[in-house]
């Protein structure tokens, strides 16, 4: 099974729509999408209807949480929680039964016994951010399947870990492009795997960011695919969104 994964579009269409053709092109048999399909920018309902009319896999990530909960969007910093009470507004009135699609998504998603999909974290209340080794160390305790995916830090790596025995206990070794940009998945080993970020990347690389996974073959691959990031800017701030939300499309930050 060919597997294409998404992350973190974030409201993004323009991004959105390059990534999409890619996976087109590149030929996938399902597609998982990690949560955070709102939030940030201008194009919510047109991201979620992209999403959802590829029958993927979903799970909610903090951003579609915080649509559904208000309270969760007051722990925001300011700017998301301004775009985020903007999607919601707008959502509620133009778009009611996306709300109610989004409010039916898990919070996890398994595909058999191989994949387990989440938007930050494989242990509820963990480290929300996996940014590092040991961040993963602590997550690699709520892996319960060869393959872990997640999103959230819009950070295309890998974390592998590394079976021990008693005289050399496990060892986590990261993976991050472009210094890897396919790896070999073994099953002898556990792997939490973020794809970055469709929308809103902050590796330094403004083109969109997504993964290919071949369960078959063993191998994952990081793609990125530009996009029109003006077009998405100026589309941003003719909404009313915070400025911040798009001036930082442009530095992949």
């Amino acid at each position: 099974m060919r597997i294409g994964v998404i992350s973190d579009i974030h409201g993004n269409r323009f991004a959105l729509e390059s990534v999409l053709r890619d996976l087109d092109d590149i030929g996938i048999d399902r597609l998982i999408c990690l949560g955070d399909i709102v939030g940030y920018g201008p194009d919510p309902a047109a991201c979620l209807d992209l999403v959802f009319e590829r029958d993927p896999i979903v799970v909610v990530g903090n951003h579609e949480e915080a649509l559904l909960d208000p309270i969760v969007a007051t722990r925001f910093r300011e700017a998301a929680r301004e775009a985020i009470d903007w999607t919601r507004r707008r959502l509620r009135l133009e778009r009611p039964d996306l709300v109610q699609r989004l409010a039916e998504q898990p919070g996890m998603e398994y595909i058999g016994a191989a994949v387990m999909c989440v938007h930050d974290s494989p242990i509820p209340g963990g480290v929300r951010y996996l940014i590092d080794g040991s961040d993963a160390a602590h997550a690699f305790r709520g892996v319960d399947v060869p393959i872990c995916l997640v999103g959230h830090t819009h950070l295309p790596v890998a974390f592998q870990l590394v079976q021990g025995d008693e005289r050399e206990p496990a060892d986590v070794l990261v993976h991050r492009p472009p210094t890897a940009t396919t790896i070999s998945i073994g099953a002898s080993d556990r792997w939490i795997i973020n794809p970055g970020a469709v929308g809103q990347p902050r590796d330094g690389d403004a083109r969109a960011s997504f993964m290919t996974m071949d369960l078959a073959s063993g191998r994952a691959s990081w793609h990125r695919v530009a996009y029109d990031v003006g077009a998405a800017q100026r589309r941003a701030l003719s909404m009313g969104l915070p400025p911040r939300t798009a001036q930082r499309l442009a530095l992949g930050a």
